[in-house]
C-alpha cells in the first residue's frame, strides 16, 4: 500500500461517515457517527494536488519513543516531562504508548524512512505475529467497552494503522488472513445500544477506514461483500465510503 493510503483513508473516514449518517434516518440503537474528536496518528504526506481535511486533529510529531522507557501506565498522569505544554494529544499518545508495547515498537519503526536490514525485520516479524494481530481485533472490536475513551480512541487509530500497514508488505504470510480479519470486524455488529453515542460514533468511523482498507487491498472482495450488504444499514454506510473512496482517487488521476 503506498504510504499515501492510510492517510487519504483517514481523511475519507469523516466524509463518508458523517453524510452517510447526516442522510439516513437512524434507530435508537445506531447513533451517527460525528468526528471523532480524540486524535489520530500522525499522517503520513497525502496527494499534493488534492486537499482533504483530516478527520480527527493531528497530533504534533513527539520526539522518537524508546519501547523500552518506563512511562507512566494508561490510567495514570503523563509524566510533565513527556505532556509538554499546549500538546494535550501528546500526552494521550504516551500514555498509550506506554501500555501497549507492541504498537510503540511499530510506530517508532514504521516512521523511519529508512530502516536498516534488522529494523525491517523487527517491523515484518510484527505484522506476521497473530498474537499482535489478535490484540488489535480486541481492541477494534472493542467488547465490553460501554464509555468513550480518549487513550481507548487512539490505541484503535494505531491498530487500524498497524492492520493497513501489515497489509502493505505483499509477501505478509498472514496477508490471507488479515483480509478474514477485516472482513470479520466490519462485519461484527458491535454498536450496542447501551453503549455511550461517542464511542458508537468512534467505532463507526472506524468500519469507514478499515473498508477503505479493503477496497485497496482487495477491490473484488469488498464488491463481494457490499453486494451481500444490500439493503442493510451498514451497506449502506460502506456503499457510501466507497463513492467517496472513488471519487478523490478520481480526482487526484486528473491532476497533472
Amino acid at each position: 500500500m503506498p504510504r499515501t493510503v492510510l492517510p487519504l483513508i483517514g481523511a475519507l473516514a469523516l466524509a463518508a461517515a458523517c453524510v452517510f449518517w447526516l442522510l439516513l434516518p437512524a434507530p435508537s440503537d445506531a447513533p451517527p457517527p460525528a468526528p471523532l474528536v480524540a486524535a489520530v496518528p500522525e499522517s503520513l504526506p497525502i496527494p499534493a494536488a488534492v486537499a482533504v481535511p483530516t478527520p480527527r486533529p493531528v497530533p504534533t510529531q513527539g520526539a522518537t519513543l524508546l519501547v523500552n522507557t518506563p512511562l507512566a501506565p494508561a490510567s495514570g498522569p503523563v509524566p510533565p516531562t513527556l505532556a509538554r505544554p499546549g500538546s494535550p494529544l501528546d500526552a494521550v499518545r504516551q500514555r498509550v504508548m506506554a501500555a501497549n508495547p507492541d504498537l510503540a515498537q511499530f510506530r517508532h519503526l514504521q516512521r523511519k524512512v529508512l530502516r536498516k536490514g534488522d529494523e525491517q525485520a523487527s517491523l515484518q516479524s510484527l505484522f506476521k505475529d497473530r498474537e499482535v494481530i489478535n490484540a488489535a481485533k480486541q481492541d477494534l472490536l472493542a467488547t465490553g467497552e460501554r464509555t468513550f475513551s480518549e487513550d481507548a480512541q487512539f490505541r484503535r487509530l494505531y491498530q487500524v494503522e498497524f492492520l493497513g500497514s501489515a497489509l502493505e508488505w505483499k509477501d505478509n504470510p498472514e496477508r490471507p488472513a488479515l483480509l478474514n480479519d477485516l472482513e470479520e470486524l466490519l462485519r461484527a455488529d458491535n454498536l450496542d445500544p447501551d453503549m455511550e453515542l461517542e464511542l458508537r460514533r468512534s467505532l463507526s468511523g472506524d468500519k469507514v477506514e478499515l473498508f477503505m482498507i479493503l477496497l485497496h487491498n482487495d477491490r473484488a472482495r469488498a464488491e463481494s461483500m457490499l453486494q451481500g450488504l444490500h439493503g442493510s444499514r451498514l451497506g449502506a454506510l460502506l456503499e457510501h465510503a466507497r463513492t467517496r473512496y472513488d471519487a478523490l482517487w478520481a480526482l487526484a488521476a486528473k491532476q497533472p
